[in-house]
C-alpha cells in the first residue's frame, strides 16, 4: 500500500498492512534529527506518512505597524515570534488583538476569496508528494476567538456575553466555509481545524455551553469540508473526553492528538473507536522527551495493540518539545516500521 492507501484505509476501517504513522516537530527536534540522520529530509528519512501544505493567509485587515520580532496576522492579531517564545513549540506569544470591547462594531473580517492565488502550493504538493495523504490547516472558531479578543477576556465573554460568542462564532464559521470551497477538487486529502478545547484535567467551558453556542457551528465547517471532498480533523489538546460523542455526531472523522496525559486513551478506543479514528496518543508531555528508548517502544507497542484494527494514526499527541531526544523520534519510526500484517 502507499502511504496516502494506508491512511484512508484506517480511517475507513478498511483491511491494511501497518497502522500509518505521522510526526509532529518542533524546529529544535528536526535540527537535532538532521544531525543524527546525517539528512535535511527528516520526514521522508523518517516515513511521515502525511505532508502538510495549505493556503496562503489572506490579506490583514489592518496594516498598523508592529513591534520589533513581532507580526499581524490576517485578523489583526499581533503575535511575537522570539526565541523565548518557542521554548516548548513553535508558536509565539499573543501580543495584541483588535476587539477591546464584546461588540464586532467597527471590526472588518478578512476576506478570504479575495485572492486566487491562495492554494496554489496545494496543487504543487500534490505533484510532488503523490501517494503521500496531503492535509491543509482549516482555521478554528474558538482558537481564533480568544485570539481576536483576548483570552482572559474571551473566557469571560463565553460566561457574560454568550451574544457576542454566538456571533463572532456565526461569522467564524462563516469563513471557514468559504475557505472550504476554495480547496475542493484540488488534490487535497483533508483539512484539519484547530481548536484546544481542553485544560488537563477538563474543558475550558461546560460541555452544556460548548453545545449550545459551538457544536451546530462545528458542524457546519465538518460539512462543509465534505462536500468539497475533504476527510474532516479536528486539532484540541487537553481532556475533551466529555464531547467526543458530539464530534461523532457532527461527522468528524479524525480526532488529534488525544493527549494520553489528558484523556484515558484505552477508553476512548473502546468506547468511540468504531466511530472516529484517532490521530496521536503517545505522550508528548511524559514519555517522548522524559523516557527512554526502551519507555518510547513500549508505549508504541501497547498502541499498535491497542489500534491494531485501524482507526488509528501513530503519532506524538502534539509536537514533540524542544528537549526530545533524537533517539526516542528514531524509535517510534523504527517500531512502526517493524508492523507486520
Amino acid at each position: 500500500m502507499t502511504k496516502r492507501e494506508r491512511v484512508y484505509a484506517t480511517i475507513r476501517r478498511q483491511p491494511l498492512d501497518a497502522i500509518p504513522w505521522q510526526f509532529d516537530l518542533t524546529s529544535a527536534v528536526v535540527a537535532r534529527l538532521r544531525a543524527c540522520l546525517k539528512t535535511d529530509q527528516v520526514p521522508a528519512a523518517l516515513d511521515d506518512h502525511f505532508v502538510c501544505t495549505g493556503m496562503s493567509a489572506p490579506q490583514p485587515v489592518s496594516r498598523e505597524p508592529v513591534p520589533a520580532g513581532c507580526y499581524r496576522d490576517a485578523f489583526g492579531a499581533v503575535w511575537r515570534r522570539e526565541a523565548a517564545d518557542r521554548s516548548v513549540g513553535d508558536w509565539g506569544g499573543h501580543v495584541d488583538y483588535p476587539l477591546h470591547e464584546p461588540s464586532l462594531n467597527g471590526y472588518t473580517f478578512p476576506d478570504p476569496l479575495a485572492d486566487p492565488t491562495r492554494t496554489q502550493t496545494i496543487r504543487a504538493a500534490r505533484q510532488a508528494y503523490p501517494d503521500h495523504f496531503l492535509w491543509s490547516g482549516g482555521g478554528g472558531l474558538f482558537e481564533q476567538g480568544w485570539a481576536l479578543c483576548g483570552f482572559e477576556n474571551y473566557l469571560g465573554y463565553v460566561a457574560g456575553e454568550e451574544g457576542f460568542v454566538e456571533e463572532m462564532t456565526t461569522r467564524l464559521a462563516d469563513y471557514c466555509c468559504l475557505e472550504m470551497s476554495l480547496l475542493k477538487g484540488l488534490g487535497l486529502d483533508a483539512v484539519r481545524f484547530g481548536d484546544d478545547w481542553g485544560f488537563q484535567n477538563s474543558l475550558m467551558i461546560t460541555p452544556a455551553v460548548w453545545r449550545r453556542v459551538f457544536k451546530k457551528h462545528y458542524q457546519r465547517i465538518i460539512q462543509a469540508a465534505h462536500a468539497a471532498g475533504l476527510i474532516a480533523m479536528l486539532h484540541s489538546c487537553g481532556r475533551i473526553e466529555d464531547i467526543i460523542p458530539d464530534l461523532i455526531e457532527v461527522g468528524l472523522d479524525v480526532l488529534h492528538p488525544l493527549q494520553p496525559e489528558a484523556n484515558d486513551v484505552a477508553r476512548c478506543q473502546r468506547e468511540f473507536g468504531r466511530d472516529i479514528t484517532f490521530w496521536g496518543a503517545l505522550g508528548s508531555q511524559s514519555t517522548i522527551p522524559l523516557g527512554t528508548v526502551a519507555d518510547v517502544r513500549r508505549e508504541v507497542r501497547d498502541r499498535l495493540r491497542l489500534f491494531h484494527d485501524g482507526g488509528y494514526v501513530l503519532a506524538p499527541a502534539g509536537a514533540a518539545p524542544a528537549e526530545t531526544p533524537a533517539e526516542n523520534i528514531i524509535a517510534i519510526a523504527d517500531e512502526a516500521r517493524a508492523q507486520t500484517r
